[in-house]
């Protein structure tokens, strides 16, 4: 049975997940640029990844398959959407995180919660596999309007940023799309799926290795709170300060001196320059 039809679609797709666990496991410890995003795309990679797995032991024993394992798989499918969705608003879109992010990653939890319950044929092939589907698409929907939103429209990409979000953008729509072209369209066999997905990824390997300085920028927001983490102020503190500087610009009228400076105007104030800048 060696190098038949089946031999090659499971090495395919075994290669697609170790591809997986490489990306995400290099981008999980990175330290330089914007650590968040870096975090998420870790954690959809080694997601991605856990579902291809999942897809190559289906191949190789069907329904015989542990129902823990096809269900951690389904939830790992069903958290990439959301995570995809996120690391384009912490990238592209420079946004913090938020505990409310947390809600998108409820149903996921469900699934895990009901792992040993959730069976093929009382639960995924009665519905619930179509919802999978249909709500991850509507996360690749949201994620390709953040791209043009936040990338294509306001065109402040390097090139080196524009391959990866362009190579990333490919390979997270083969791999919900192939799903969808198997289970809704009838277009291809399940085990293609896997294939398609794991051939896609070389490019996006090839374009973290090109594009790893443009990847790994800082935004404007992470330098920002990286130059002020150790600064500590109360609220009241703040709006004190607050209140003094913009009173002293409104009674002195500073700026109309010509090459007055940050160090000057904290001498005249008397408040240190870095809580200035800060405020």
């Amino acid at each position: 049975m060696l190098f038949t039809s089946e031999f090659w679609t499971l090495a395919i797709s075994l290669t697609g997940g170790i591809q997986c666990l490489i990306l995400g496991s290099s981008f999980l410890f990175l330290k330089k640029g914007d650590v968040l995003a870096h975090r998420l795309f870790a954690i959809l990679m080694l997601l991605v990844g856990l579902r291809l797995f999942k897809s190559a032991w289906y191949i190789e024993t069907g329904d015989t398959m542990p129902l823990l394992w096809i269900n951690i798989g389904f939830a790992a499918h069903l958290a990439s959407g959301p995570l995809w969705m996120l690391y384009l608003h912490t990238t592209l879109g420079k946004k913090s995180f938020q505990w409310q992010w947390l809600c998108h990653f409820l149903l996921p939890a469900l699934i895990l919660a009901g792992a040993q319950g959730l069976s093929l044929e009382a639960f995924w092939y009665r519905g619930g596999y179509y919802s999978l589907l249909t709500i991850s698409l509507g996360y690749w929907m949201y994620a390709l309007y953040l791209l043009w939103n936040y990338g294509i429209r306001r065109q402040q990409l390097s090139s080196g940023q524009k391959r990866w979000f362009y190579s990333l953008t490919l390979v997270m729509s083969c791999f919900f799309i192939v799903y969808v072209a198997n289970y809704f369209l009838g277009l291809l066999p399940y085990a293609q799926a896997p294939i398609i997905y794991a051939v896609a990824l070389f490019p996006l390997s090839v374009s973290a290795w090109r594009s790893y300085e443009d990847i790994t920028y800082k935004t404007e927001e992470t330098t920002k709170t990286e130059k002020y983490q150790n600064l500590k102020a109360s609220k009241v503190e703040v709006q004190v300060q607050q209140e003094k500087i913009l009173n002293y610009i409104k009674q002195e009228r500073p700026f109309l001196k010509g090459g007055y400076s940050l160090k000057e105007f904290s001498q005249d104030i008397e408040i240190p320059s870095h809580l200035i800048s800060w405020i």
